[in-house]
């Protein structure tokens, strides 16, 4: 027995170290690209100084204030050496960096002293005084040591205080240069599906299309996430405007304008309603969806395999998009099983069959609700139905519910449809066309549901539209028409070991808070969530009945649903990918430029919103999500954590140049005074105008902290 465990530590330890390392050179190249980022910004200080003959004391990445607790004095300093008249260091506190000149002090009262001490320190070999030492009465004068900041000529201190810029900016298109000549992996614009009811789905946009154009940005190996970018800010400066939108399909441009829609709980959040597409191939990390037909009938060796044909039905791999006849029969024919021919990447070939995918419930149906919206021009509109109208009865139903409406319209034959408008009622023959079904009608992120054939949305409701009286354990018993309020697990559920563990263990924890029903967290969203959860788990539920909206409560279980079976067979399929590879230096640079550009534009226009009040505080983020972030963009890889610094390095050139004192753009602003008028700014008025600036960022860094810290425990 213990050689046995031997043996299994012994075949775990190297996999762990592996994963240790990786987690190492992740998270180091994270700190250096960040530190690079923030050590040319100094370096452009210190170069312009030195050109220009300026004494730098001290060059340093991150900040080394004097550290004490009681009378122990703690290190400063990460590591520090000194080369010639300047001291190099990287400084425990790692929000900057900077640059200490001879003569310069961020106290302007401090000048003449400064200036002193700069004119003892040039005729003495001795080191400079200990920063912590008592400060000695120094003689003022009004001489200036040559190789001090303040004896240089305005232009000259301009282009220091401009230089650590200026070096950003280069540096971020060298970076994305860099990126590009190195090969930048991206997600095409490439239309997969488009989300039910959503701007794009009523404009009647289909599949198979490539965004190449939106918001006036135009290229034609658009970015997904350049994308939905341009999309947010466009929507966080004017919710209300239309955005001109250009796809391609084939050789002909399609060009619309497309409102655009928010996202419950996130409404500075705006979409188009733009679905990526999917390759027919099997993701290469999971095969599908835990717990699902998917995930039963494939194998790990079927990770990366090439889908070959459905159901005797080839695929066509030379097509612009291959996956759509597929997805479009399996969203079509929820309850048909799908034969699939694989190609694993040994090159074999096998076959395997996903049957319909049943679930599990807790016993109940919800109905329908109102009309969301329309396909302009399309088949329920030419019927007659409107927006608002509510769906009471279809001809062959006798039950009318979410699931068994939607798969009554999965048949796509003529439907006859009683809706009632206001007081009275009316019965619409709906014809459908011949729109693609690439994706699950229902969008649980937006409760809205549609088959996309006969042009109407609905929104999905928290009203029962019937209940199965053998799931109930205890309490009243849930009735058609009560609306559903809150729903939580109760406490003396055991669950398997599996359950104990990651991912079945955030299901548990998230069930265990009350799920209160809300645009946010629909229905059908808490039907998703309880998939995964074995037969027999107790919730405690609670309605709102009738007009008293009384509130009554049951205790109510999980078990399989074999009545309805659900559209999702759990597959997982391949996002499109796409490498953007410079054919020249000179394309990488213009690429890289390019890039810069759009950066650059994306923080003036934040900036402009913040200042305007578009930005919610919830956007606004810090050092910790600088790095939770850094981190995400280096693990996909050198090329894209390159961008990710040319994004810093544009954000750190643009809020350094802000004319905030303290801040270089605030002694710039000082500079022009001083150039304009000939003498400095007054020495109290910059002394307090520095003081609010320093009190501004400290309360800004405040602000940021909290809000990163709020933000990552949500």
């Amino acid at each position: 027995m213990l050689t046995d465990l031997l043996l299994v530590f012994a075949e775990a330890e190297p996999s762990m170290l592996e994963a240790i390392w990786a987690q190492t050179l992740l998270w180091t190249r994270v700190v250096v690209g960040i530190g690079l980022v923030i050590f040319v910004h100094e370096l452009g200080h210190f170069v312009a100084a030195k050109t220009f003959g300026v004494k730098c004391e001290k060059f340093y990445v991150g900040f080394d204030p004097p550290l004490k607790i009681g009378p122990i004095k703690l290190p400063s300093a990460l590591a520090k050496f000194r080369y010639g008249e300047t001291e190099y260091g990287i400084g425990v506190i790692p929000l900057g960096g900077y640059v200490k000149m001879l003569g310069q002090d961020d106290d302007p009262r401090k000048l003449k002293q400064e200036s002193e001490r700069a004119k003892q320190l040039e005729e003495s070999d001795e080191d400079p005084v200990d920063e912590d030492a008592d400060e000695q009465e120094l003689e003022r004068s009004d001489d200036f040591d040559p190789r001090s900041l303040p004896a240089k000529p305005v232009w000259q201190r301009m282009i220091i205080m401009s230089a650590g810029v200026f070096m950003n900016v280069i540096t971020g298109v060298m970076f994305a240069a860099a990126a590009f000549f190195y090969g930048v992996p991206y997600t095409p614009t490439i239309v997969g599906s488009v989300a039910p009811g959503g701007p794009a789905w009523q404009a009647d946009l289909q599949p198979g299309g490539k965004v190449v154009s939106v918001a006036g940005v135009s290229d034609d190996l658009m970015r997904f996430r350049d994308m939905q970018m341009e999309v947010l800010h466009s929507g966080l400066e004017d919710s209300e405007q239309s955005l001109p939108v250009t796809l391609k399909y084939g050789d002909e441009n399609r060009e619309m304008n497309l409102p655009m829609m928010s996202i419950p709980g996130k409404e500075n959040h705006r979409l188009i309603g733009v679905i990526m597409a999917h390759r027919p191939m099997i993701n290469e990390k999971e095969i599908g969806v835990p717990k699902s037909v998917a995930a039963e009938v494939l194998s790990e060796k079927d990770k990366g395999a090439t889908i070959v044909s459905f159901n005797g039905t080839a695929i066509d791999h030379e097509a612009d998009v291959p996956s759509l006849p597929l997805l479009d029969f399996m969203y079509s024919n929820p309850d048909k099983p799908i034969e699939l021919v694989l190609k694993r990447t040994d090159g074999s070939e096998h076959t395997v069959t996903l049957p319909a995918q049943y679930g599990q419930w807790v016993g109940i149906r919800v109905k329908p609700g109102p009309i969301t919206a329309l396909v302009d021009g399309g088949p329920a509109e030419k019927a007659g139905m409107q927006v608002g109208d509510q769906i009471v009865a279809v001809e062959g139903l006798e039950q009318l519910n979410i699931g068994a409406l939607l798969l009554r319209l999965s048949e796509e034959t003529d439907v006859n449809l009683t809706v009632k408008r206001g007081d009275s009622e009316q019965t619409l023959t709906i014809t459908p066309d011949d729109s693609l079904q690439t994706s699950d009608p229902l969008d649980l992120v937006r409760h809205v549901a549609a088959m996309n054939a006969y042009g109407f949305a609905f929104e999905v409701s928290s009203v029962i539209a019937s209940f199965d009286q053998s799931l109930k354990v205890d309490g009243d018993l849930p009735q058609p028409g009560d609306v559903l309020k809150e729903i939580v697990l109760v406490a003396e559920n055991d669950f398997p070991a599996e359950f104990k563990e990651e991912p079945y263990s955030t299901l548990v924890n998230e069930l265990s808070k009350p799920w209160k029903f809300s645009n946010q967290s629909t229905s059908w969203s808490f039907f998703e969530s309880i998939q995964a959860l074995p037969a027999g788990t107790k919730f405690r539920l609670r309605c709102a009945r009738g007009e008293s909206q009384k509130i009554i409560e049951s205790t109510i279980q999980v078990a399989a649903d074999t009545e309805q079976v659900r559209f999702s067979r759990g597959l997982a399929l391949q996002p499109y990918k796409s490498i953007r590879i410079a054919d020249s230096f000179g394309e990488a640079v213009s690429l890289g430029l390019r890039e810069s550009k759009h950066r650059l534009g994306d923080v003036l226009r934040f900036l402009k919103m913040a200042f305007t009040g578009r930005v919610s505080a919830n956007m606004v983020g810090g050092p910790i999500r600088i790095f939770q972030a850094a981190g995400i963009e280096a693990e996909r890889g050198i090329a894209i954590q390159l961008l990710f610094l040319t994004m810093l390095s544009m954000n750190l050139a643009i809020l350094n140049f802000l004319p905030i004192p303290v801040l270089d753009g605030g002694h710039m602003l000082f500079l022009l005074y001083e150039a304009v008028r000939g003498r400095r700014v007054d020495e109290e008025i910059e002394f307090k105008l520095t003081l609010a600036g320093g009190l501004m960022l400290l309360t800004l860094m405040v602000f940021v902290f909290f809000n990163d810290i709020v933000n990552i425990s949500m």
